[in-house]
């Protein structure tokens, strides 16, 4: 029996010895590869940001999924928010600390066009949310125990998690709104857009003169009106007149909070965006 076990040992030893060995060649392989891409600096990759042309990068290589767009299967807004961006942090977080699967990267093979450099030629680093102290976080919160971990905790119960979100709303293939706001001790913070528009219509670069200018300050009545409310008050956004001042006939037609109402609940089911 001895024996019989010292084998088999032996032969897992031996199996993962070809597998580190094999994956230290793939790796070489990659880097040898990655050297013969077309570099791509940030600037230009931020010229390819729309349906048209999307690239994203990821861990340093460059993506143009721009044919990939139709099948993705969220809906279009969702993956638009990160054409001509580097787009690390939501490849690795599909949901919080959940990446994409393997088939996945395979198949993000098939559209790399490049490697991400910066100004000097030099390969750009990519960008995690570890400036926020993910890293850290998600450290520590990895050596507590199942008694301790409160986000473990709150993720069983379905309550949402402490953190940053970021949530979209959009019809008919374009973006309306996307929304960033931070969650603390259960009440919103840093409540913002990151875009607003409708029918080619981008409110945040609306002059104060030009008529729809109003829509753009009650939207922002709407952010500032839930600071420091609890996440309930986003249902307050199905009645506006309860967050924004001076409806008027703008309102009827154009201060949509049913909208804003739909990213936040769309930040809400795609996870935590970064870590506090």
């Amino acid at each position: 029996m001895n024996k019989i076990a010292y084998s088999v040992f032996i032969a897992f030893v031996a199996s993962l010895a070809t597998l580190v060995s094999i994956q230290a060649l793939s790796s070489s392989d990659h880097d040898a590869a990655d050297d013969d891409l077309d570099p791509v600096t940030l600037e230009e990759l931020a010229a390819h940001d729309g349906a048209e042309s999307c690239w994203k990068a990821i861990d340093g290589r460059v993506y143009d999924i721009t044919d990939y767009l139709p099948h993705h299967p969220t809906p279009e807004a969702v993956i638009l928010e990160w054409c001509g961006k580097e787009a690390s942090e939501a490849w690795h977080n599909k949901r919080p600390g959940v990446p994409h699967s393997p088939r996945a990267e395979g198949m993000l093979e098939e559209y790399l066009v490049g490697r991400l450099v910066d100004e000097a030629g030099e390969p750009e680093a990519a960008a995690r949310s570890d400036e926020a102290g993910n890293g850290e976080a998600a450290g520590a919160s990895a050596r507590l125990s199942p008694a301790e971990d409160e986000r473990l905790h709150r993720a069983l119960l379905g309550l949402p998690l402490e953190g940053r979100y970021r949530g979209v709303f959009g019809d008919g293939g374009e973006m309306q709104v996307n929304v960033q706001f931070d969650l603390r001790d259960g009440r919103l913070s840093n409540v913002s857009y990151r875009h607003l528009a409708y029918r080619g219509v981008d409110y945040r670069a609306l002059d104060e003169e030009d008529d729809l200018y109003p829509v753009w300050v009650q939207h922002q009545q709407l952010a500032e009106g839930l600071e420091g409310e609890p996440l309930t008050a986003i249902f307050a956004l199905y009645e506006p007149e309860r967050l924004a001042e001076d409806i008027d006939g703008y309102s009827g037609a154009t201060l949509r909070g049913n909208k804003v109402h739909s990213a936040f609940r769309d930040a809400l089911n795609r996870g935590v965006y970064s870590w506090p």
